[in-house]
């Protein structure tokens, strides 16, 4: 590991077998001292602007649901992409649709169940730990990871470093399994614990620490940028779950990682919160631009099919159903809207024909048609 340079967030301890690792100190007994300058309190307040118009820009969206949806499973992908699972937002559609049964994506797949769950379950109960393992146990079903005690603190030393690194050759050893219950007791008790710092920051130290404890064998990057969005949610920062950091944390992934390690070793809370706050003023303009981008998008097509395909009865009911599921076939939507797959099909080629609906393979059977447009509006930065 690095050598401590401050020991502001912790300490290293030698262990009886001979490792050195991490011991942070207890929040909840010794809240971080900020120093909160200038510049921090200028990038705050950016965030809680952008974050007050996000939430005012996407009660716009003629269904704002749909949107919180498709962002949730964005950002299922991103964070698993962070951790190396290769996936597109096309394979997640296509696996809620049961059209495919594509194995790659599973880890995607159960981190939207997770965030699911998460949410459900904090409407009726305050975050506490059993909670936690209830969410890593969802996350490390059937995949990577699955033979790790999933759902449990870990029973032997995890460290963090290059693939296929050893314990010595580790960047980061964090602290011994026998102080898991110590620890994550800790953050429990901080996380209730009113705090001298806004919930932003709290967010931003609750995350840092959590990472730095790293409770479970595998899946701690997973559910630690799943807490924020918990964490905003439940204490009424976000009134619905719109916010996600894992694109800001992919496109600065390296600086991401480090600025973990300097709070560690270097004690840099300060430079860590800022770069946190930056990532939660970014990721609200990007998502404020993906909302209006898609209701100018929608109100330019609408407009379009009331002035040139009226004739067709259901077209505005398939434009409906399309925006909720872009990428579609000729018998999901004779289902759903009840109607005869002649009908259904001429449609389509209505559609097809304004540019509003494209192909999207050229199968046969399970024949697939895409709103590429605002498909291609959702799917940045993944």
């Amino acid at each position: 590991m690095e050598k401590l340079l401050n020991n502001r967030t912790g300490l290293i301890i030698k262990q009886q077998s001979g490792y050195d690792a991490f011991m942070p100190k207890k929040l909840s007994e010794e809240e971080v001292n900020l120093n909160i300058d200038a510049e921090m309190l200028r990038i705050l307040s950016e965030a809680d602007r952008a974050l007050g118009e996000l939430k005012g820009v996407t009660e716009t969206l003629p269904n704002p649901n749909l949107f919180i949806a498709f962002y949730v499973q964005k950002e299922a992908i991103l964070s698993s992409q962070i951790e190396g699972t290769q996936c597109s937002l096309d394979e997640i559609l296509q696996v809620d649709q049961r059209k495919f049964e594509i194995k790659p994506v599973t880890e995607v797949v159960n981190y939207i169940k997770a965030m699911d769950e998460g949410l459900n379950e904090l409407k009726d109960f305050p975050m506490n730990i059993r909670l936690l393992k209830k969410i890593h146990k969802i996350l490390l079903q059937n995949v990577r990871g699955k033979e790790r005690t999933p759902g449990e603190f870990k029973k032997q030393q995890n460290w963090v470093g290059p693939a296929g690194c050893n314990l010595n050759e580790a960047i980061y050893i964090p602290p011994p399994p026998d102080m898991m219950i110590e620890l994550m007791g800790d953050w429990e008790v901080y996380y209730h614990k009113e705090s001298k710092y806004v919930h932003l920051i709290k967010a931003a130290i609750m995350h840092s620490h959590f990472e730095t404890i790293h409770p479970f064998i595998d899946g701690n990057g997973r559910l630690g940028r799943l807490l924020i969005t918990f964490m905003l949610c439940e204490k009424k920062v976000l009134n619905k779950p719109i916010l996600y950091l894992s694109l800001f944390f992919k496109e600065n992934k390296t600086e991401y990682y480090q600025m973990l390690m300097d709070v560690r070793f270097k004690g840099t809370w300060e430079e860590w919160i800022k770069f946190f706050l930056r990532g939660i003023r970014n990721t609200s303009k990007e998502a404020i631009q993906t909302a209006k981008d898609i209701l100018s998008l929608q109100q330019k097509h609408t407009a379009l099919i009331k002035e040139t395909l009226s004739k067709y009865r259901i077209v505005l009911s398939l434009f409906n159903l399309i925006c909720k599921n872009p990428i579609i076939s000729i018998p999901f939507a004779c289902k759903e809207l009840d109607v005869s797959y002649p009908t259904v099909k001429k449609t389509i080629d209505a559609l097809i024909s304004k540019g509003i609906l494209v192909k999207y393979n050229d199968m046969k059977r399970k024949k697939l048609f895409v709103y590429s447009n605002y498909l291609d509006i959702l799917k940045r930065g993944t």
